[in-house]
């Protein structure tokens, strides 16, 4: 396998800024000197994932995760290094001749997986599909019901649909002659084993439509039945390995992009409703297969936009899909929401369709509800309102949410509607709703003066709209020992500075002493070997080269360090002299442990030994400057 050269991965670096590259995964907002969102790693609802363009680096306060541009891909796609190389230089428009191999040797790369296998089986299946739907004469009859729906046949190329036909073992032949692992291929759940341990095929005569995971990669399919056959409409992938539908959402990956540039997603129901609203232009439309929006879900969202359309079925079963996700969004997570009611009860590939996109980008664009307005006809369903005790149940509903809206404006504007509605005072209303609102927690003080780690996100309390509370980056649930502290401070130097890093190393060995944390101890040997071989420092480069992710996230973290640059020798020395303290002050405490061991087993000769011992250490420490 080509290795590429150092002086090509840095070039290809320096071209690309991490932000951009980040940004195309998690909502990053501007904090200062950094931008900070919420990690695309581990679940969180307060943002600890801060991106230093100043520094090229990456680094969750949270998981701790970090690193450079190249790491950040290799961990959020799956990627190798020289994979991940290969992407940014293409980023970045750079010519990179180098082949991408499953031999690849360089750092950081991964062996191959077998979820990498299954994902290249999915690939496999999904060109056999695509292509028994397009050239065959098994697939005309699905071909033709697809166009007759209105799809085109660009569509059919860009959403790579197919068709599996009605035979037990197309696609189990067709993986045979390729010397698949067909084991491999019934755990990913392409293929099914019957009760007699025949390997056939899991989709027979459906519609097939590839599902791809929020890199990118194809992990699954749903299978659609398109004539009057018995069984399911839509067949979906089997929980797998690589397939899970509570973490995935169809076309996510693809909308991505324009999800960030219109600041706002698009939720829909089904394929072809995201099909068709990619038709009219709106490509920020996904869809959650038939299953109801989940935390994961709502977590995908969240990393890439705060506002979401939701735009579901308009019979029964879709308005109360649409309240359901709605809350969730709105009311657990924050998100500001709006809600798309198409006339006539239509689904968006219906409308879009018979309508043409034109009218569906004028209820999108002018005609979308409040999650409040929603709400309010929401509460309607059901209710007589021409009783009065239902009329009465109802305004107490509406008046409760109104008294959620943070905005005085906003609640003006829907105590008139309901007064116009059902010809009621304002006087009237508004004292009803002072008696309704329930009072609402202040946010959480941190008390004292916020660090410089703090950021400001939105809050909604009090009239004058949102008021910013501060939140934290996760802290030490300790204040760190003298010795943690000037183990970081030095391994920062060390890492920023060639000379600094000499000048350093000789004073550990001077005092005997050494880092006594694994992972400031692994960093430092690495460094060690970084400088040896010539380099001059460079935190990014050397990132590249370690094959560790602890170290790596470490060197993330440092690098998100504020020290003082103006550093001289002598201050080098006070941290060594408490790296030295630290560890007397460990040996005395075994020492003592020892000792007391000693006096209860009567061993008075080793309590003697010992307490002499831990005399003179504690007058050594004592002479140790601090």
């Amino acid at each position: 396998m080509q290795r590429i050269p150092e002086e090509k991965i840095d070039e290809i670096r320096s071209q690309v800024d991490i932000v951009d590259v980040v940004g195309n995964y998690v909502q990053l907002k501007k904090q200062g000197r950094n931008y900070t969102g919420l990690c695309p790693f581990h679940g969180e609802k307060t943002p600890s994932f801060s991106v230093s363009p100043e520094k090229q680096i990456f680094h969750c306060f949270g998981c701790g995760k970090g690193g450079n541009v190249f790491s950040f891909l290799m961990q959020i796609d799956g990627l190798s290094f020289v994979e991940s190389v290969k992407k940014v230089a293409d980023l970045a428009h750079i010519p990179l001749d180098v082949a991408i191999s499953q031999g690849d040797s360089s750092p950081g790369n991964k062996p191959d997986s077998q979820e990498s296998k299954m994902i290249e089986i999915h690939q496999l299946a999904s060109k056999l599909y695509h292509y028994l739907l397009m050239e065959t004469e098994e697939g005309q009859e699905a071909l033709q019901y697809l166009l007759d729906r209105g799809m085109s046949e660009q569509e059919l190329d860009h959403f790579e649909i197919g068709f599996a036909p009605a035979h037990a073992s197309t696609v189990t032949t067709f993986l045979k002659k390729r010397e698949v692992d067909l084991a491999l291929a019934v755990e990913s759940g392409l293929l099914t084993e019957r009760d007699d341990g025949e390997i056939v095929d899991r989709f027979r005569n459906r519609i097939m439509f590839p599902i791809k995971n929020d890199r990118g990669q194809l992990v699954g399919f749903s299978g659609r039945l398109f004539n009057q056959e018995d069984g399911p409409k839509y067949l979906n992938s089997p929980e797998t390995p690589i397939f899970n539908k509570r973490n995935i959402l169809y076309h996510f990956s693809d909308a991505r992009q324009e999800i960030r540039k219109k600041e706002e997603i698009l939720l829909l129901e089904g394929y072809m409703d995201v099909i068709s609203s990619v038709s009219a232009t709106f490509s920020n439309g996904v869809a959650s297969m038939g299953t109801s929006l989940t935390e994961e879900h709502v977590q995908m969202i969240r990393r890439v936009t705060n506002r979401a359309i939701i735009c579901y079925d308009g019979d029964r079963a879709g308005i109360e899909a649409s309240f359901k996700a709605g809350t969730m969004l709105a009311e657990q997570h924050r998100l500001e929401v709006f809600v798309l009611q198409l006339p006539n009860g239509k689904d968006p590939d219906d409308f879009i369709r018979s309508e043409g996109a034109e009218k569906f980008a004028e209820i999108y664009t002018h005609q979308r509800l409040t999650w409040t307005a929603f709400k309010l006809q929401f509460f309607k369903r059901n209710r007589n309102l021409q009783n009065e005790t239902d009329k009465i149940a109802y305004l107490g509903e509406a008046l409760a949410e109104i008294g959620k809206l943070d905005q005085a404006v906003e609640r003006e504007l829907y105590l008139k509607q309901l007064g116009s509605e059902f010809d009621l005072s304002m006087e009237a209303l508004k004292q009803q709703l002072q008696q309704t609102v329930v009072v609402k927690p202040k946010p959480h003080d941190y008390g004292g003066p916020p660090p410089e780690s703090y950021g400001e996100y939105p809050s909604y309390e009090g009239d004058g709209g949102p008021v910013y509370e501060q939140f934290s980056f996760a802290q030490p649930s300790s204040v760190p020992s003298a010795g943690l502290t000037s183990e970081k401070r030095l391994l920062k130097y060390m890492l920023e500075d060639r000379d600094a890093f000499i000048q350093i190393r000789n004073l550990l060995e001077e005092h005997q002493t050494d880092f006594y944390h694994d992972n400031y101890k692994a960093l430092y040997t690495h460094l060690i070997g970084f400088y040896a071989s010539g380099n001059d420092a460079n935190p990014l480069a050397l990132m590249d080269q370690l094959k560790d992710d602890m170290a790596r996230n470490l060197v993330s973290e440092l690098e998100m360090m504020t020290v003082n640059t103006d550093v001289s020798i002598e201050e080098y020395q006070d941290y060594v002299q408490s790296l030295t303290k630290s560890s007397i002050e460990r040996d005395i405490k075994e020492k003592e442990q020892a000792l007391l061991t000693a006096t209860q087993q009567g061993d008075i000769p080793a309590a003697l030994e010992l307490a002499r011992t831990i005399t003179t250490m504690r007058a050594t420490m004592k002479n140790t400057p601090n």
